[in-house]
């Protein structure tokens, strides 16, 4: 038996509701990104504070 015209037309929309969810995430994701490449790569400045402190024995060496 056919699906009735209504539940194909609620089913219909429940599937372009799906799409155009995922089209949102995808569009935030994007806004996203893009809105990181408008501000410039801060400089880069080498500091010692994350480096690991030299070992005692293999400094002799």
């Amino acid at each position: 038996m056919p699906e009735p015209a209504e539940d194909l037309i609620v089913r219909n929309l429940i599937e372009a509701l799906e799409r155009l969810r995922g089209d949102l995430d995808r569009m935030e994701l994007w806004a996203a990104a893009l809105g990181s490449f408008q501000h410039p790569v801060p400089d880069y400045r080498p500091g010692d504070q994350h480096l690991l402190k030299p070992h005692p024995r293999r400094a002799e060496f």
